[in-house]
């Protein structure tokens, strides 16, 4: 159940036979957000369903996503900006279109060399 005064369920699927999404306006309202929020980031979930988990983020220049590792395989294509990943001792700077992808529990970090977005989808075991 969602709690008082949490909108964002009632407003928004993440599971269903099929889900579509217009992502460049889901990216530009949330590259608005990120740029006015004080931690540099914003991110919606757009799926999560079964074993599958997508979500848009996005980074104002300069913001760092810590190390962290996901229990899944993990797809990262960034949709806007360029984003440098650094994993296991090397990095990796994708741009617009780029796609890194990390095998489960691989830890990995991002920083945004630009203000970007980036659609992260998950494969959970």
């Amino acid at each position: 159940m969602a709690r008082a005064g949490h909108t964002y369920k009632r407003t928004h699927r993440i599971t269903g036979k099929v889900l579509a999404f217009d992502l460049r306006a889901e990216e530009a309202a949330l590259i608005a957000k990120a740029r006015a929020s004080s931690s540099g980031r914003a991110a919606k979930t757009l799926v999560k369903q079964g074993a599958l988990r997508s979500t848009i983020s996005s980074l104002r220049r300069g913001t760092q996503l810590s190390e962290h590792a996901a229990a899944g395989a993990v797809s990262v294509q960034v949709l806007r900006g360029r984003v440098r990943f650094e994993s296991d001792g090397t990095q990796q700077v994708a741009g617009p279109g780029g796609v890194v992808m990390f095998d489960e529990d691989v830890p990995h970090s991002a920083t945004a060399l630009a203000d970007s977005s980036i659609l992260i989808t998950t494969a959970m075991p």
